[in-house]
């Protein structure tokens, strides 16, 4: 496959802009004199809570983003407050006011892709695949034209649910529309894996690094460093695999426990036991409720305790390799 250059945009890096913005058209409306100008800045001003609100969420910050959402006039803006206002508090975990506020916003917008969306990402965060599909579908029948958000939503859905052929038609297509967006590609690269054509996933990884690199985000970042540590212990290349996964520990300290899960099953798979339960006690300390990693470092500490060898290295830790990617690329 090809490679294409180009930019993807982060959102800690959308930031910045979008606050000096918001707080310049505050103060231009505190200055501004005459009924129309005040009216055509505070729309301004709306729009950019809306887009700033998002930009927090996107960065951790949805308590903030929670605030600005809540600014917003339901009779102009209820549509997109109910929309952020869900994606807030699903990020703080509060999944059953996130779900009245969803159910409630379809009642009045029964034909809103961006809330039919909003409702399939609650029903992945609670496991629910068929529901999540079941929101997909109907989002991409009320979508506008080329957008790609509930498409994308579909294919991580039909992965999970182990329909990979069918997802990475819906991929294949998507890169053909956005060839330069790394997120696609990693997705893309998950789905080769899943189906046992690693040579094929490590390029698709490798084309969105490539992309990645020119603007790097967190999220899709770690994406790719799993699914990169993936490929090459799939291919033998365990030397590589380990170097992937330090760089992403390296680059990311802190950032996600999925990191960790990397250098652990890298040092582990090479036979540096010890190693590799240190930087798993490291990443619990960190990580204190990621369960997987919890499991991960029980499981470690009993195969070096058991004096009949326990579970052979390749198979604890290629086991564990397959769980980072249903995890990392399940997250929308």
């Amino acid at each position: 496959m090809e490679c294409n250059e180009g930019k993807e945009l982060s959102p800690r890096e959308t930031l910045e802009p979008l606050m000096t913005g918001y707080a310049e058209t505050q103060k231009k409306l505190k200055e501004a004199k005459g009924h129309r100008r005040r009216q055509q800045l505070k729309g301004e001003l709306d729009d950019l809570r809306a887009e700033l609100g998002w930009a927090l969420i996107d960065s951790g910050r949805p308590e903030e983003g929670l605030a600005l959402y809540g600014l917003l006039s339901w009779a102009t803006h209820g549509e997109i407050k109910c929309n952020g206002m869900a994606g807030a508090l699903m990020e703080m975990k509060s999944y059953d006011e996130a779900g009245r506020l969803l159910e409630a916003g379809l009642k009045r917008y029964p034909e809103s892709y961006m809330l039919l969306v909003g409702l399939g990402t609650l029903n992945d965060a609670l496991g629910d695949n068929f529901g999540a599909l079941k929101c997909s579908e109907m989002a991409i029948q009320c979508a506008p034209e080329r957008n790609w958000e509930p498409r994308y939503n579909k294919a991580i859905t039909l992965g999970k649910l182990g329909s990979y052929e069918e997802a990475a038609e819906i991929l294949d297509g998507l890169i053909e529309e956005y060839p330069e967006d790394p997120k696609f590609l990693a997705e893309r690269g998950c789905c080769s894996s899943s189906m046992g054509y690693p040579q094929d996933a490590l390029q698709y990884f490798q084309c969105a690094m490539k992309f990645w690199e020119k603007d790097p985000s967190v999220y899709t970042g770690v994406s790719i460093y799993a699914g990169l540590c993936h490929a090459y212990f799939e291919m033998g290349e365990k030397r590589k695999a380990m170097e992937v996964a330090l760089e992403g520990l390296k680059r990311y300290p802190g950032e996600d426990a999925i990191l960790y899960h990397n250098v652990g099953a890298s040092f582990w798979e090479l036979g540096w036991k010890e190693k590799a339960r240190d930087v798993l006690k490291e990443g619990l300390e960190k990580f204190p409720e990621d369960e997987e990693l919890g499991q991960f470092f029980k499981d470690a500490n009993e195969d070096m305790d058991d004096p009949d060898g326990g579970i052979k290295p390749p198979v604890l830790g290629l086991m564990l390799l397959t769980a980072i990617l249903q995890k990392r690329f399940g997250k929308r």
